[in-house]
Protein backbone atom coordinates (compact mmCIF):
# COMPACT_ATOMS: atom_id res chain seq x y z
CA UNK A 1 0.00 0.00 0.00
CA UNK A 2 2.58 2.49 1.04
CA UNK A 3 3.61 4.41 -2.78
CA UNK A 4 7.07 4.61 -2.66
CA UNK A 5 7.37 6.78 -5.52
CA UNK A 6 5.53 9.39 -3.32
CA UNK A 7 6.49 8.62 -0.32
CA UNK A 8 10.54 9.55 -1.55
CA UNK A 9 9.31 12.70 -3.28
CA UNK A 10 7.79 14.10 -0.09
CA UNK A 11 10.90 13.30 1.47
CA UNK A 12 13.08 15.14 -1.23
CA UNK A 13 10.57 18.51 -0.96
CA UNK A 14 10.37 18.49 2.85
CA UNK A 15 14.22 18.38 3.15
CA UNK A 16 14.51 21.68 0.92
CA UNK A 17 12.09 23.59 3.59
CA UNK A 18 14.34 25.19 5.56
CA UNK A 19 13.91 24.92 9.15
CA UNK A 20 16.55 25.26 11.66
CA UNK A 21 15.91 25.37 14.86
CA UNK A 22 13.87 28.58 16.48
CA UNK A 23 12.76 28.94 11.98
CA UNK A 24 10.18 26.59 11.64
CA UNK A 25 7.93 29.13 10.68
CA UNK A 26 8.21 27.76 7.03
CA UNK A 27 7.71 24.11 7.67
CA UNK A 28 4.72 24.68 9.97
CA UNK A 29 3.16 26.61 7.35
CA UNK A 30 3.31 23.88 4.79
CA UNK A 31 1.86 21.46 6.81
CA UNK A 32 -0.90 23.45 7.98
CA UNK A 33 -1.97 24.08 4.32
CA UNK A 34 -1.51 20.83 3.48
CA UNK A 35 -3.54 19.35 6.28
CA UNK A 36 -6.22 22.25 5.99
CA UNK A 37 -6.55 21.53 2.18
CA UNK A 38 -7.29 18.13 3.13
CA UNK A 39 -10.39 19.33 4.94
CA UNK A 40 -9.14 18.42 8.56
CA UNK A 41 -8.30 20.16 11.78
CA UNK A 42 -5.85 21.82 12.08
CA UNK A 43 -4.13 24.05 15.00
CA UNK A 44 -1.26 25.85 15.82
CA UNK A 45 -0.30 25.76 19.00
CA UNK A 46 0.40 29.08 20.02
CA UNK A 47 1.02 28.22 23.86
CA UNK A 48 4.36 26.81 22.86
CA UNK A 49 5.22 29.41 20.92
CA UNK A 50 4.93 31.59 23.84
CA UNK A 51 7.01 29.30 26.26
CA UNK A 52 9.65 28.79 23.22
CA UNK A 53 9.86 32.95 22.98
CA UNK A 54 13.01 32.88 19.95
CA UNK A 55 10.70 30.14 17.70
CA UNK A 56 8.90 31.78 15.08
CA UNK A 57 6.15 28.94 14.90
CA UNK A 58 4.39 26.61 17.62
CA UNK A 59 3.85 23.35 17.46
CA UNK A 60 1.55 21.97 15.07
CA UNK A 61 -1.60 19.41 15.62
CA UNK A 62 -3.79 17.70 13.21
CA UNK A 63 -7.31 15.79 14.24
CA UNK A 64 -7.93 12.56 11.88
CA UNK A 65 -11.70 11.20 13.13
CA UNK A 66 -11.48 7.89 13.64
CA UNK A 67 -12.88 5.65 10.69
CA UNK A 68 -14.74 2.48 10.32
CA UNK A 69 -14.86 -0.42 12.92
CA UNK A 70 -12.15 1.58 14.80
CA UNK A 71 -13.75 4.54 15.22
CA UNK A 72 -14.09 4.54 18.65
CA UNK A 73 -10.94 3.17 19.90
CA UNK A 74 -8.57 5.21 21.85
CA UNK A 75 -6.79 8.05 20.31
CA UNK A 76 -3.25 7.60 18.89
CA UNK A 77 -0.79 10.04 18.16
CA UNK A 78 1.73 10.38 15.47
CA UNK A 79 4.74 12.67 16.37
CA UNK A 80 7.84 14.33 14.58
CA UNK A 81 9.65 17.33 14.82
CA UNK A 82 10.15 20.32 12.42
CA UNK A 83 13.44 21.46 13.62
CA UNK A 84 16.56 20.47 11.84
CA UNK A 85 20.49 21.30 13.20
CA UNK A 86 22.96 23.92 11.05
CA UNK A 87 23.80 23.69 8.51
CA UNK A 88 20.43 22.82 7.56
CA UNK A 89 19.29 25.27 5.34
CA UNK A 90 19.61 24.75 1.57
CA UNK A 91 19.67 21.26 1.35
CA UNK A 92 20.54 19.94 -2.00
CA UNK A 93 18.83 16.10 -1.91
CA UNK A 94 20.00 13.40 -4.33
CA UNK A 95 19.43 9.85 -4.50
CA UNK A 96 22.54 7.91 -5.18
CA UNK A 97 23.02 5.97 -8.25
CA UNK A 98 22.51 2.68 -6.98
CA UNK A 99 18.57 3.90 -5.78
CA UNK A 100 19.66 2.86 -1.74
CA UNK A 101 19.81 6.32 -0.24
CA UNK A 102 19.13 9.94 -0.32
CA UNK A 103 22.06 11.97 0.47
CA UNK A 104 22.96 15.89 0.95
CA UNK A 105 25.21 17.44 -1.96
CA UNK A 106 27.80 17.75 1.80
CA UNK A 107 27.70 21.09 2.46
CA UNK A 108 24.52 21.05 4.24
CA UNK A 109 22.99 18.15 6.60
CA UNK A 110 20.39 15.79 5.07
CA UNK A 111 17.40 16.36 7.30
CA UNK A 112 16.21 13.02 7.69
CA UNK A 113 16.19 13.91 11.28
CA UNK A 114 13.36 14.81 11.00
CA UNK A 115 12.04 14.98 7.60
CA UNK A 116 12.06 11.41 7.25
CA UNK A 117 9.38 11.00 10.48
CA UNK A 118 7.26 14.24 9.13
CA UNK A 119 7.47 12.18 5.19
CA UNK A 120 6.32 9.03 7.06
CA UNK A 121 3.15 10.83 8.46
CA UNK A 122 2.19 12.33 5.48
CA UNK A 123 2.79 8.48 3.65
CA UNK A 124 0.44 6.89 6.37
CA UNK A 125 -2.29 9.50 6.41
CA UNK A 126 -2.29 9.16 2.04
CA UNK A 127 -2.18 5.02 2.40
CA UNK A 128 -5.12 5.42 4.94
CA UNK A 129 -7.42 8.19 2.71
CA UNK A 130 -6.87 6.66 -0.45
CA UNK A 131 -7.46 3.03 0.51
CA UNK A 132 -10.12 3.82 2.78
CA UNK A 133 -9.10 2.30 5.75
CA UNK A 134 -10.65 1.70 9.22
CA UNK A 135 -8.40 3.19 12.23
CA UNK A 136 -9.02 5.06 15.16
CA UNK A 137 -9.06 8.71 15.78
CA UNK A 138 -5.78 9.94 15.34
CA UNK A 139 -3.43 13.08 16.24
CA UNK A 140 -0.61 14.34 14.29
CA UNK A 141 1.51 16.66 16.59
CA UNK A 142 4.69 18.20 14.71
CA UNK A 143 7.21 20.03 17.27
CA UNK A 144 9.69 22.36 17.27
CA UNK A 145 12.53 23.77 19.10
CA UNK A 146 13.84 19.30 19.40
CA UNK A 147 17.26 19.99 18.19
CA UNK A 148 17.82 22.44 21.24
CA UNK A 149 16.34 21.16 24.24
CA UNK A 150 13.19 18.93 23.49
CA UNK A 151 11.34 22.43 23.85
CA UNK A 152 8.11 21.99 21.99
CA UNK A 153 7.45 18.79 23.39
CA UNK A 154 7.96 20.09 27.08
CA UNK A 155 5.70 23.07 26.20
CA UNK A 156 3.08 20.95 24.23
CA UNK A 157 -0.53 21.80 25.53
CA UNK A 158 -2.23 18.71 26.30
CA UNK A 159 -5.46 20.72 26.06
CA UNK A 160 -5.17 20.07 22.21
CA UNK A 161 -4.38 16.69 22.79
CA UNK A 162 -6.90 13.89 23.42
CA UNK A 163 -4.31 10.89 22.94
CA UNK A 164 -2.22 9.40 25.67
CA UNK A 165 -0.08 6.59 23.53
CA UNK A 166 2.08 8.08 20.86
CA UNK A 167 4.59 6.65 18.14
CA UNK A 168 7.58 9.01 17.94
CA UNK A 169 9.03 8.84 14.31
CA UNK A 170 12.83 9.65 15.10
CA UNK A 171 14.87 6.73 15.39
CA UNK A 172 17.40 4.61 13.49
CA UNK A 173 16.95 0.96 12.08
CA UNK A 174 14.85 -1.16 10.82
CA UNK A 175 11.18 -2.21 11.75
CA UNK A 176 10.65 -3.54 15.02
CA UNK A 177 13.49 -1.00 16.91
CA UNK A 178 11.52 1.09 19.26
CA UNK A 179 13.31 3.67 22.06
CA UNK A 180 11.71 2.79 24.85
CA UNK A 181 13.60 4.68 28.12
CA UNK A 182 16.25 7.87 28.26
CA UNK A 183 17.85 9.40 30.88
CA UNK A 184 17.53 12.71 32.89
CA UNK A 185 19.87 15.19 32.34
CA UNK A 186 21.24 18.35 34.37
CA UNK A 187 23.22 21.15 33.14
CA UNK A 188 25.66 22.74 35.60
CA UNK A 189 26.70 26.25 34.62
CA UNK A 190 28.37 28.53 36.69
CA UNK A 191 31.52 30.61 38.00
CA UNK A 192 34.18 30.74 40.43
CA UNK A 193 35.15 33.83 41.99
CA UNK A 194 38.29 34.49 43.76
CA UNK A 195 40.37 37.46 43.83
CA UNK A 196 42.87 39.44 41.43
CA UNK A 197 46.47 40.00 42.18
CA UNK A 198 49.78 40.91 40.63
CA UNK A 199 51.11 37.48 40.33
CA UNK A 200 54.96 38.79 40.23
CA UNK A 201 54.59 41.32 42.98
CA UNK A 202 51.78 39.98 45.72
CA UNK A 203 50.54 36.75 44.21
CA UNK A 204 49.83 35.58 47.97
CA UNK A 205 47.13 38.55 48.28
CA UNK A 206 45.00 36.71 45.48
CA UNK A 207 42.57 33.90 45.57
CA UNK A 208 43.26 31.94 42.26
CA UNK A 209 39.68 30.97 40.90
CA UNK A 210 41.38 28.22 38.79
CA UNK A 211 43.26 26.97 41.09
CA UNK A 212 40.23 26.36 43.22
CA UNK A 213 38.61 25.06 39.85
CA UNK A 214 41.34 22.85 39.73
CA UNK A 215 41.00 21.57 43.59
CA UNK A 216 37.29 20.65 42.61
CA UNK A 217 37.87 18.77 39.86
CA UNK A 218 40.68 16.56 41.36
CA UNK A 219 38.24 15.17 43.80
CA UNK A 220 35.17 14.86 41.71
CA UNK A 221 34.30 11.86 39.95
CA UNK A 222 33.91 11.99 36.06
CA UNK A 223 33.30 10.10 32.64
CA UNK A 224 31.43 7.04 33.77
CA UNK A 225 30.27 6.89 37.58
CA UNK A 226 28.34 3.74 37.08
CA UNK A 227 25.99 1.78 34.59
CA UNK A 228 23.11 3.87 34.66
CA UNK A 229 25.44 7.56 34.90
CA UNK A 230 27.97 9.83 33.21
CA UNK A 231 29.81 13.23 34.03
CA UNK A 232 31.44 15.16 31.44
CA UNK A 233 33.25 18.08 32.43
CA UNK A 234 33.16 20.47 28.65
CA UNK A 235 33.79 24.17 29.52
CA UNK A 236 36.45 25.32 31.94
CA UNK A 237 37.44 28.85 30.94
CA UNK A 238 39.74 31.44 32.72
CA UNK A 239 41.57 33.94 30.32
CA UNK A 240 44.11 36.50 32.26
CA UNK A 241 47.57 37.51 31.22
CA UNK A 242 49.82 35.48 32.77
CA UNK A 243 50.80 38.37 34.93
CA UNK A 244 47.54 38.36 36.84
CA UNK A 245 46.26 35.97 39.91
CA UNK A 246 42.55 34.80 37.59
CA UNK A 247 39.73 36.51 39.83
CA UNK A 248 36.56 34.91 37.76
CA UNK A 249 36.78 31.13 36.17
CA UNK A 250 33.57 29.76 34.14
CA UNK A 251 32.66 26.85 33.63
CA UNK A 252 30.05 24.13 32.22
CA UNK A 253 29.38 20.63 32.68
CA UNK A 254 26.71 18.02 32.40
CA UNK A 255 25.31 14.59 34.35
CA UNK A 256 23.19 12.58 32.91
CA UNK A 257 21.36 9.10 34.02
CA UNK A 258 18.78 6.39 33.59
CA UNK A 259 18.23 5.82 37.14
CA UNK A 260 16.91 9.05 38.94
CA UNK A 261 18.64 7.98 42.21
CA UNK A 262 21.67 7.98 40.83
CA UNK A 263 21.86 11.06 38.61
CA UNK A 264 20.77 12.63 41.38
CA UNK A 265 23.84 11.58 43.87
CA UNK A 266 26.10 12.45 41.24
CA UNK A 267 24.81 15.79 40.81
CA UNK A 268 24.96 16.79 44.69
CA UNK A 269 28.54 15.23 44.26
CA UNK A 270 29.78 17.82 41.27
CA UNK A 271 27.86 20.78 43.81
CA UNK A 272 29.49 19.53 46.92
CA UNK A 273 33.40 19.25 45.68
CA UNK A 274 32.69 22.84 43.97
CA UNK A 275 31.86 24.34 47.89
CA UNK A 276 34.70 22.53 49.62
CA UNK A 277 37.10 23.96 47.00
CA UNK A 278 35.99 27.56 47.13
CA UNK A 279 35.44 27.36 51.51
CA UNK A 280 38.75 25.58 51.35
CA UNK A 281 40.19 28.92 49.27
CA UNK A 282 37.71 31.22 50.95
CA UNK A 283 36.49 32.36 47.38
CA UNK A 284 32.47 32.21 45.94
CA UNK A 285 31.23 30.18 43.82
CA UNK A 286 27.78 30.86 41.46
CA UNK A 287 25.84 28.60 39.72
CA UNK A 288 22.86 27.26 38.03
CA UNK A 289 21.30 23.41 37.43
CA UNK A 290 18.61 23.11 34.72
CA UNK A 291 17.37 19.89 33.78
CA UNK A 292 16.19 19.69 30.43
CA UNK A 293 15.27 15.67 30.10
CA UNK A 294 13.57 13.49 32.52
CA UNK A 295 14.07 9.74 32.47
CA UNK A 296 11.66 7.21 32.00
CA UNK A 297 11.91 3.57 31.25
CA UNK A 298 8.87 1.64 29.52
CA UNK A 299 7.88 -2.08 30.79
CA UNK A 300 6.42 -3.92 29.25
CA UNK A 301 2.92 -3.51 30.37
CA UNK A 302 3.19 0.02 29.54
CA UNK A 303 0.37 0.41 26.83
CA UNK A 304 2.31 1.67 24.67
CA UNK A 305 5.03 -1.21 24.34
CA UNK A 306 2.03 -3.62 24.41
CA UNK A 307 0.23 -1.93 21.33
CA UNK A 308 4.09 -2.05 19.56
CA UNK A 309 4.95 -5.48 20.38
CA UNK A 310 1.54 -7.06 19.71
CA UNK A 311 2.53 -5.93 16.24
CA UNK A 312 5.31 -6.67 15.88
CA UNK A 313 4.27 -10.39 16.62
CA UNK A 314 1.20 -10.32 14.02
CA UNK A 315 4.06 -9.63 11.41
CA UNK A 316 6.72 -11.37 12.72
CA UNK A 317 9.08 -8.69 13.04
CA UNK A 318 12.04 -9.29 15.55
CA UNK A 319 11.29 -6.72 18.86
CA UNK A 320 14.39 -4.30 20.19
CA UNK A 321 13.58 -2.27 23.17
CA UNK A 322 16.05 0.12 23.01
CA UNK A 323 16.98 2.67 25.87
CA UNK A 324 19.78 5.59 24.83
CA UNK A 325 21.46 8.32 26.90
CA UNK A 326 20.56 10.98 23.79
CA UNK A 327 17.42 13.23 23.95
CA UNK A 328 14.17 12.78 22.21
CA UNK A 329 11.01 14.39 22.39
CA UNK A 330 9.32 11.28 24.32
CA UNK A 331 11.15 13.08 27.48
CA UNK A 332 8.91 15.69 26.88
CA UNK A 333 5.72 13.88 25.86
CA UNK A 334 6.41 11.43 28.74
CA UNK A 335 6.65 14.42 31.26
CA UNK A 336 3.29 15.82 30.31
CA UNK A 337 1.65 12.21 30.52
CA UNK A 338 1.95 10.70 27.47
CA UNK A 339 2.88 6.98 27.07
CA UNK A 340 5.37 7.51 23.78
CA UNK A 341 8.55 5.74 22.03
CA UNK A 342 10.21 6.11 19.54
CA UNK A 343 10.07 4.53 16.74
CA UNK A 344 12.24 3.95 13.54
CA UNK A 345 12.23 6.97 10.69
CA UNK A 346 15.08 5.45 8.37
CA UNK A 347 17.73 8.09 8.48
CA UNK A 348 21.13 7.27 9.88
CA UNK A 349 24.30 9.50 10.75
CA UNK A 350 22.27 12.28 12.20
CA UNK A 351 23.51 16.10 12.55
CA UNK A 352 26.40 15.17 10.02
CA UNK A 353 27.29 15.92 6.46
CA UNK A 354 26.90 12.21 5.98
CA UNK A 355 23.49 11.99 6.96
CA UNK A 356 21.74 10.07 4.34
CA UNK A 357 18.02 8.48 4.20
CA UNK A 358 18.25 4.75 3.92
CA UNK A 359 15.10 4.12 1.40
CA UNK A 360 14.21 0.56 2.12
CA UNK A 361 14.57 1.16 5.71
CA UNK A 362 12.00 4.27 5.51
CA UNK A 363 9.35 2.83 3.32
CA UNK A 364 9.35 -0.98 5.50
CA UNK A 365 9.11 1.44 8.70
CA UNK A 366 6.54 3.27 6.58
CA UNK A 367 4.42 0.07 6.56
CA UNK A 368 4.92 -0.51 10.27
CA UNK A 369 2.87 2.83 11.20
CA UNK A 370 -0.26 1.47 9.25
CA UNK A 371 -0.25 -1.85 10.79
CA UNK A 372 0.01 0.09 14.58
CA UNK A 373 -3.05 2.59 13.32
CA UNK A 374 -5.28 -0.10 11.60
CA UNK A 375 -5.04 -3.32 13.61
Amino acid sequence: MVNKERAISKFLELVQIDSVSYNEREMADYLIHYFTDLGYEVLEDKGSNEKVPLANAGNVIVKLPGKGTLAHQETLILEAHMDTVEPGNGVKPSITADGKYVVSDGSTILGADDKAGIAQILEVEAVLRENNLDHPPLEFLFTIGEEVGILGAFAVDTDLLQGKIAFVLDGGGGPGTAIIGGPDYYDITGKIIGKAAHAGVSPDTGISSIQVMSEAISNMTLLKIDENTTTNIGKVICNYPTNVVPEVTTFAMEVRSLDRESGKRQLNHIIEELEKAVVKFGATLEYDVNQSLFAYHHTDDNPVIKRFKAMCARHDLDYQGIVMRGGTDVSGLTFNGIDAIVLAAGGENGHELQERLIIDEFLQNIQQVIWLVTE
